[in-house]
Order: C-alpha cells, then structure tokens, then sequence
C-alpha cells in the first residue's frame, strides 16, 4: 500500500505544476489497476487575505478584498479595522480622532464636511492599497497626531486599456447620488489616467442643545439655562477630477505629473428656536432665527515628479506640488425675539460675507540607497511655503439702515515657511532582529496678521526649529511572532481655521471662532507590540502631550457663548489594543476585530483652579464577511465607542451597525451591491462640557440611516492587468491644515 502511494504522488505533484501554468487535459495513470483517466479540467484556488499587520501598520491590498470591487472610497474605510467615521466628518483611528488623510503619501488638506465629500467622490476601484499607520517615519511630515490613513492609487502596467464605471443611489430621510468613470491607457512607454466623478444630494441634521450659564460664581438655582433646537437641511452638488500622465523613456527615468480639481458647493437652511429659563418652569423670553449659509469651495492642484535610478539599490526621486484653494460663504439670518405671552419684542437682520485663497508650494527631494544587503537608507530635504489671505464683512439691520458689525468683519493674513531634512535608516544585525532609526529636523516661521480696521491690526510671529527622532526595534521570537516597540516624537501645528479669527454666528448667543493666540503642540509617543503571524496583533500604547489643542467654551462680556480652540495645560492617554485580521469560524466566513482599552486625561487651568477631566474609554469594531453560493457575499460591520474625554467636553458612547449584500456576474466584471448604513440610527454624537462660567450638553442627529444600491462595470482590453503595488512616486505635502 505505501509503494501505492508512492507512485500516485508524483504523477499528481506532475498534475498541481502543469494546473499552475494553465494546462489542463493531462492524463493520471492509475498504477493499481493500468487504467489511463483524463481529467478535463481542474481548478486550483487558494483564500487570500488581504489584510497583512505590521508594527505600526496596517495594509489593506484592495484589489485583493472584495470591498473595494464597489462604492466610494468613504465606504471602503468604514470597512477598515480601526476606522470609524462620524456623520459630522471626524475619522477616528483605533478609537482615537486626529488623524492624516494621504493620498499616495500626499497629505489631504481637508477635513470635516469638505473630507467626506471628497472621500465620497473617489472610487474605491482607482485604489491599490490602504495603510493605517500608527508609527510614521522620519520621511513623512512631523505634523499631526501619529495616525495615517494612506490611500495608494492603482498604477496599471500592463499596456492597453481600462475602463471602469459606476453609479450610486442612497436614500435616507433624502436622497443622494453619485456616478463615476475611470480611463486608464497604457503604452510601453506612456501611462495616463483620467477620473471623473459627480455627486448631489440633500443632508439632515437636528441639533439640541442645553446650556446652563452661571449669573455668581456656582452653577445652581441661579443658573440661566437656555435650550436651542435647529434643523438644518444642507443641499449639495460636487465635482470631481484627476488626471495623470507618466513617460518612462527607459528603466531608469520616470517623469510624470498630474492635476486634481474638486469644486463642491451646498446650501444650508436652517431653523433654530432658543428658549431662555430663570428658573426651572418659567419661560423667560424665546427667539426663532433662520439662516441660509450658501458655501463654495474650489481646489485646484498641479505637480510633477521626476524620478531616477541611478544604479541598483539607488534612487533618487523628486517633486513638486502647487495647491490652490478658493472658499466663499455668504449668510443671511433673520430673527424674532418673543415674550413669555408670545408678542414680538425685536426683529434683526444680519447678512455677512466671507472668503479667501490659500496657495501651499512644495519642493522635495529624497534619496534611497542600499548600502549594504541589511543596510538600507533615505535622506532629503523638503521645502513648503503657505500663503493665506481671507476676508470676513457683516452688516446689521437697525431701524432698516445697514450698519457694520465691526467685531465680526476683519481681514486675516497667514504667511509660513517650513524647511525640513530627514534621514531615515534601517539595519538588520541578524535574521532576527532589526532597526529603524529616523531624525527629521524642521525650522517653522510663521506671521499671522489680524485687521478689524486699519487702526486695530496686529501681528503675531513665530518661529521654531525643532527635532523629531524616531526608533523602532523589532525582535523575531520565532517564525511567527514578533515584538516591536517604538518611539517618535510629533508636532501637531494648529489649522488655518483654529488660527483664523473668523466668527461662525450661530445665532446672538452661540458663536464660534479661531483663536490667533495658539501654540503649536508637541507630543511623545511610545509603543509595544506583540505581533503574529502577521494577522495578530497585541499593542501597550503611551501619549504624553503638550500644549494640546482642543476646544473650549467661554462667555464674553455680552454673555454669548464663544466656542474657540485653546491650549491645554497638558494632556496624555495610556491603552491596550487588539487587532485580528483573519479569524475565520467557518471556511467561507471571515471576521476582522478590533479592540482598545485608552485611558486620557486633560487638565486646563481656568482661573486660578486647575480642571481636569478623565476617562477609561473602551472600543469595539466587528466586520464579518461571510461567501454565500452563487458568487453572493454577506458584510455585516459594527463598531461600539465608550464615552470619551476630549479636553473640556466629554462625547457619549455610541455604535453603529451596517450590512451589505455583493453580487458578481459577467465573470466579475459586474459588481451589484446593495447595502444599509446605521440600521438603528444610533450614531449620534452627544456632548457635555463643563467651564468656570458654563456647563451644558450638545446632541446630533445625522441622516446616516439609509439604504443605498451601487452598480460598477470595469473591463480592460490588452494584456492580463498587472497592478504595482508600491507606487514610486509617492509625493509629500504639506495641506492638512487648511481648513478656513
């Protein structure tokens, strides 16, 4: 019986290596009986996992995973372990928000609504990979709080052509749509891409809030509290395009370019009624005020990168990038202020204009070199230059005559230069053991001019030269596992609009605005990781902070409430964290889990008193995808967040759960994919927060439950679709801060 055996293992060892290379019709030879059998066709197939773990990154082959075969790339990382995306706009890493948008290691500059709205117009089809990074190195920017999202785009080789369309439709409380296509074409020595996109729609949100604002020094019976309820009905129309060309006259050279224009307009109506109380049961006064904020937003980028080999193991890639973007918003309100027996008492009219351009220029040059077979390295030199002029004009109504309102028209200009080298290093002594070391070096100069009138400008100017290391060494125990721990040093540098002086009127006693006042912030981070076999992952994590930026909530001589960012005295967060990328049940059922158990502590001084607020904040995100016959997948995500600390406001627990259905046909060239986010409508963001003059609570409700359908076609003509999974010219960009 063994000789059996034997004889049959070669003959099918013959077999599994003429199946890998696409033969078929060979003939086994059964040795027991003499009797030839031909097997017409066989079909050889492995599962592949898409998600691969790293100390301090996380990668998401896309083209691999079924969820980026449809939809935006906004659906595709709500999809990510350790992503979760608010219907406000915030992106949370691993339970913690703050985090850097790249696209192709380009920093995004936007944020909130605008960042949604991009994120939504790009297929998730154009992308090849996603890194959630936690550990950056020396060669990307030392701003920001050490949490990346990279998004890399899809470089075709093959020569010939693709084409890839798609359409969207959602509909929640209103609907909203979106169409795309892609062009890709190939030549030996050409590659040019072309994506279009268009999205509309109609948003909803209902906002409560109760304010409670001491009138002595203790909050209590003498408190005034006043309730404001607001409906806001947000239109929205948004155009999006990027374009690419690159020439490789041969192996050695590569010169591309490209150009990204996004222009997104929406309008606001919204309806908001303010009760005042002096006591618990009566009603003092009340104002209804209506608004209709109509904003603009166009982005026009340019670049061009020229990389060169210069011999084996050695590269040197260079770029430079041009960034333009034009805000507009015009507001007019109208409001109504009533007695207790609902008589009219005033009426006001406010009209109010703002606008700007910020232009960012970046220069980089960086160099990578194999020095030795476990040595290898890169080093360079990146050079950004900002300029931001915006504008802000609001009139009043009093006795029909339009009078200034000269403490909320001003004009503010924004000049800064940061020159940056870097080198980052990486050794293996052994088999085993391996280190990364970085230094990146940044001298920042900064001026900010703030003007009411020509008589009352000031000027604030800045300027730091600071060092950012980086080390990480990692340990492989066995074949299997690993242990890495990591330290960096970060600098958050506050946003164009936390700078800006520029008053959002909400309505007479909500206002928001910048603050020209802050520090930039600097941060230490350290991390253990336990990993294994690249699917497991254990992470202790520490944060100690600095200056740490966070809103605040302060009334101003006139008793309005002045929401603004400010400095925290100091500000750190110790937690564990859990990653499992590949738990599988069953054969075709595959959860993904991820874990976090943070600690954060904030302290403020307000007066003479220090103020503290902490937390013990745990997470949960789960994503099942189950293969379901006829070609049909099942996805089923959820993710739960405890309450949490954020400076002096404390956000409630909230979850959320999504599910989706996946059909392919015409040989998956077709994708049919039907899908319903927020199935409970629970992700609803509640907020309480706690000053020396005022305490109170602030709620959302988004319109994030919906169901929504999404049919995308791609085809390719040429040779077989080859997709590069690192991309070579990963540009660098300074831009996250713009958000005026």
């Amino acid at each position: 019986m063994t000789t059996k055996f034997i004889y049959l293992q070669f003959p099918a060892a013959l077999f599994a290596c003429g199946a890998a290379y696409g033969e078929t019709n060979f003939y086994l030879q059964d040795t027991t009986t003499l009797k030839s059998i031909r097997l017409s066709e066989v079909e050889v197939s492995r599962r592949v996992n898409p998600l691969k773990i790293a100390p301090g990154k996380l990668t998401y082959q896309v083209t691999k995973g079924s969820a980026g075969s449809s939809g935006s790339a906004l659906e595709l990382l709500r999809r990510m372990p350790g992503v979760t995306i608010l219907s406000n706009g915030t992106i949370s890493l691993n339970g913690q928000a703050g985090i850097q948008l790249l696209v192709d290691g380009k920093t995004n500059f936007m944020n909130g609504e605008n960042l949604i709205n991009f994120l939504a117009s790009m297929p998730a089809s154009s992308l090849d990979v996603v890194e959630l990074i936690t550990q950056p190195d020396a060669t990307l920017d030392a701003n920001g709080e050490a949490r990346f999202i990279n998004l890399k785009q899809a470089i075709r080789k093959a020569n010939g052509l693709s084409v890839s369309v798609a359409t969207n439709a959602e509909q929640g409380k209103y609907s909203r749509t979106y169409q795309n296509i892609a062009v890709a074409a190939n030549t030996p020595k050409w590659t040019t891409s072309h994506t279009y996109s268009y999205g509309e729609g109609t948003e909803l949100i209902d906002v409560n809030s109760t304010r409670y604002i001491s009138r002595g020094t203790e909050m209590g019976s003498n408190a005034l509290r006043l309730d404001m309820d607001a409906i806001r009905k947000r239109k929205y129309h948004n155009h999006y395009y990027n374009g690419t060309l690159d020439y490789t006259p041969n192996d050695n050279v590569k010169i591309g370019g490209y150009v990204l224009i996004n222009n997104h307009e929406r309008t606001k109506q919204e309806a908001v009624r303010s009760q005042f109380f002096y006591s618990a049961s009566q009603l003092d006064s009340s104002i209804a005020t209506a608004n209709i904020l109509k904003h603009t937003f166009k982005n026009f980028s340019t670049g061009a990168h020229v990389t060169l080999q210069l011999g084996t193991g050695s590269k040197w890639e260079n770029y430079v990038d041009r960034q333009q973007f034009r805000q507009a918003e015009t507001q007019d309100q109208v409001l109504d202020k009533f007695g207790t027996d609902g008589s009219a008492i005033t009426s006001q009219q406010l009209r109010g204009e703002t606008g700007g351009k910020v232009t960012i220029t970046t220069i980089q040059s960086k160099y990578l070199l194999d020095i030795r077979p476990n040595v290898a390295a890169s080093f360079g030199g990146k050079l950004t230059q900002v300029d931001m002029h915006t504008r802000s004009f609001f009139q009043q109504a009093a006795d029909k005559h339009w009078q200034v309102r000269p403490e909320l028209s001003n004009a503010f200009g924004h000049k800064e230069q940061l020159k940056a080298l870097f080198m980052q290093m990486r050794y293996n002594p052994s088999d085993a053991f391996q280190i990364d070391l970085g230094l990146r070096f940044e001298d920042a100069a900064f001026k900010s001019t703030t003007a009411h009138k020509p008589d009352t400008a000031f000027t604030v100017q800045r300027s730091y030269s600071n060092f950012f290391p980086n080390l990480t060494l990692t340990y492989a125990l066995d074949a299997a596992q690993k242990l890495s721990v990591n330290y960096h040093r970060r600098v958050n540098r506050p946003n164009f609009k936390d700078l800006s002086p520029f008053v959002e009127v909400n309505d007479p006693y909500l206002y928001e605005r910048g603050n020209p006042a802050l520090k930039p912030e600097f941060a230490n981070n350290m991390e253990l990781t336990w990993l294994f076999k690249n699917s497991y992952s254990l992470q202790l994590r520490y944060s100690q902070r600095q200056n740490a930026i966070s809103k605040s909530y302060n009334l101003d001589e006139h008793g309005r409430t002045i929401v603004m960012p400010m400095n925290l005295k100091h500000a750190s967060a110790v937690g564990l964290r859990f990653n499992a990328a590949n738990i599988s049940p069953l054969k075709k059922w595959n959860i993904q889990l991820n874990g976090n158990l943070m600690y954060s502590s904030f302290e403020w001084l307000a007066g003479n008193d220090m103020q503290q607020n902490r937390r013990l904040v745990p997470s949960l995100q789960v994503q099942h995808t189950i293969s379901l016959p006829f070609k049909l997948s099942l996805d089923l995500n959820g993710f739960w967040n405890g309450a949490t600390a954020e400076g002096q406001a404390t956000i409630a627990s909230l979850w959320s759960m999504n599910t989706g259905v996946r059909k392919t046909f015409l040989q998956d060239k077709l994708t049919l994919y039907i899908y319903g986010n927020d199935l409970f409508r629970t992700n609803r963001p509640q907020i309480t927060f706690s000053s020396d003059a005022m305490e109170g609570r602030y709620r959302e409700l988004y319109d994030s439950r919906s169901v929504g359908i999404n049919l995308s076609y791609r085809l390719h003509r040429g040779k077989k679709d080859n997709l590069k999974s690192e991309r070579g010219n990963d540009r660098l960009e300074e831009g996250n801060r713009i958000n005026y």
